[in-house]
């Protein structure tokens, strides 16, 4: 089976995973089918590849070609999945990435956003004019929401009113079920898309189950598809958010992830006195058994390093 099959077996095989997460896994596994058709052996694409000589050298090579550790490791990752996704359908005997040992690198946080980029990106949102954009937004900046989050949240699971704000989160990362109040300007956006009129062009589709709801809804009804908005969709809104930014706002956005309004929460309640505990809860970063996995919290709170250059000026001699 050549390369392109297995693959695509193997896209296929992630199901319900984030798109962008299933594309960066075939990335790397065709990259890595590239670089090994040029040992001998290696111009036919088929699972006695991947060895562990063969991987750490490729590994190897991803360092000496400049790539990050975080690069690094990501590949690991892709390969690991597949290598076990091969072990479960009986075409390897083990998963060889479990022997390699994994980059080390210092975390750092770079996606905090600056006091200017949430000016700027806020202005940007408010100036699109859409309630539902509005609401999409305030879900990632005011309540820290996966991506795949906002895309699946349904209408029940959503308690909005003029006063309050609550809703649940069902099967989030982990399989994990969490209730959450909603801050004032969550709450708030919400409650406008909620009531705004369902004929304007990003009115939602009052049939529907779903929060935000896609343009092609009834038509996906008919094909018995989830007729949600779905996180390309939220995605490719996001990316039209930041187009409309003028040349001098550009420079400052056009990095900015929808992901990254998680992170930059994640920052901006630990600036609040949020304990990492609390912050963990809110997030979803919770074990099976309902523990807050801090660990996972600090990696979205670590410092910056422009925060840790600026505190060095505060040392006492």
């Amino acid at each position: 089976m050549d390369a392109d099959h297995l693959l695509a077996e193997f896209g296929h095989s992630l199901g319900g995973r984030d798109p962008k997460t299933i594309a960066a896994y075939l990335t790397t596994l065709r990259d890595f089918a590239r670089w090994i058709s040029g040992y001998p052996g290696g111009d036919t694409f088929h699972m006695g590849l991947f060895t562990e000589a063969n991987l750490q050298a490729y590994i190897n090579h991803l360092k000496q070609r400049g790539k990050a550790v975080h690069t690094q490791t990501k590949a690991l990752t892709a390969l690991s999945r597949f290598c076990r996704w091969a072990v479960e359908e009986g075409r390897l005997r083990r998963n060889p990435v479990q022997r390699l040992e994994r980059p080390q690198v210092i975390e750092m946080a770079p996606s905090e956003l600056s006091s200017l980029q949430r000016l700027i990106i806020k202005n940007l949102v408010e100036r699109c004019e859409s309630s539902r954009l509005s609401a999409i937004f305030a879900l990632g900046y005011w309540t820290g929401l996966r991506i795949s989050e906002v895309a699946y949240l349904k209408l029940k699971d959503c308690d909005v009113n003029q006063r309050t704000g609550v809703i649940i989160i069902h099967d989030g990362k982990g399989g994990k079920t969490r209730t959450l109040d909603l801050h004032t300007q969550a709450r708030r956006a919400l409650y406008e898309y909620l009531n705004a009129d369902p004929r304007a062009s990003d009115g939602r589709d009052l049939v529907s189950v779903y929060l935000f709801t896609s343009q092609r809804s009834a038509s996906l009804r008919r094909q018995n598809k989830p007729d949600n908005l779905s996180p390309r969709g939220i995605e490719h809104l996001w990316t039209r958010v930041k187009a409309r930014a003028m040349r001098t706002e550009w420079e400052h956005i056009h990095t900015v992830t929808f992901h990254d309004l998680r992170h930059d929460w994640a920052h901006r309640a630990r600036a609040s006195g949020w304990p990492l505990e609390d912050i963990a809860v809110y997030m979803g970063h919770q074990t099976p058994d309902g523990i807050p996995a801090i660990r996972t919290t600090v990696r979205y709170t670590l410092p910056s390093r422009q925060q840790l250059k600026d505190r060095l000026q505060d040392l006492k001699g």
